[in-house]
């Protein structure tokens, strides 16, 4: 039970990233890369979670991103993170959360929860720990539309308070990247929510892209979609994604661990 606490005080600690956007360039990563499973803490799970480990040159130990996938599993969005943080000396795990749930989406029957994609990136953590090449204090969760939502869910003190004593609002530092144009999650909501944690002192940051809509980091035309009785506009947007780039590498420098 000790060593299971102090596991998982480590991963209350890990940096949390949410973020609605990527790095523009060729979704291509290194052919070296392995593939892992992992066991989730989330019932919705019907299996073990599938992931490919992707290792950066140099020595160990590494510094390690978990890259949580949005809505449509991992895409090309994903990969261009993926090669962008190899290239910046970090280990990437990709997990795909469609898999044992055999399902082709995330978003339209609303299952998983955010918090089961949550859960999916604890049981990452928790494996990740026992792996040599990785420094288990050193790692960090990004994540993408509903990858984002569960990147929110694993930083809250509610949820770290199910595997260790409480903690404040929010437990560990956090950055949000949004479009302001956004009108599948508008981020007004978050915005306000995120104001009163910092100023009850939490380590949370934000930028809002006032033209930019969601998963603006996708070099694709414009183009509308509908879901349900809704409609959502997406755009590209290069200036957004190069600067969310340049924040979220100074987000890792600010919080090494």
């Amino acid at each position: 039970m000790e060593a299971a606490r102090r596991i998982l005080t480590a991963i209350a600690a890990a940096l949390a990233v949410a973020a609605a956007s990527a790095p523009t360039g060729r979704a291509e990563v290194p052919p070296s890369q392995e593939h892992i499973t992992f066991k989730s803490l989330s019932p919705s799970s019907a299996g073990p979670v599938p992931a490919t480990v992707y290792r950066p040159d140099g020595p160990a130990p590494f510094r390690t991103i978990v890259l949580l996938h949005g809505c449509d599993g991992i895409t090309n969005t994903e990969r261009a993170w993926a090669s962008w943080f190899l290239g910046a000396g970090y280990e990437v795990v990709m997990p795909d959360s469609l898999a044992p749930r055999n399902t082709q989406g995330l978003c339209a029957a609303g299952e998983p929860s955010f918090r089961d994609h949550a859960l999916d990136a604890f049981g990452a953590l928790i494996a990740l720990r026992s792996r040599p090449e990785i420094s288990p204090a050193r790692i960090a969760v990004i994540g993408w539309s509903h990858g984002g939502g569960a990147v929110l869910e694993a930083a809250s003190a509610q949820m770290v308070a199910e595997v260790r004593p409480p903690g404040g609002g929010i437990a560990s530092p956090l950055l949000i990247l949004a479009g302001g144009s956004d009108d599948e999650e508008p981020p007004a909501g978050c915005v306000v929510r995120a104001t009163q944690l910092r100023n009850a002192g939490a380590a949370i940051d934000w930028h809002v892209y006032p033209e930019a809509t969601h998963v603006f980091d996708m070099p694709e035309p414009d183009r509308v979609v509908r879901q349900g009785n809704r409609t959502f506009h997406l755009r590209y947007d290069e200036a957004a994604t190069q600067d969310a780039r340049t924040r979220i590498a100074q987000f890792l420098t600010d919080h090494p661990r």
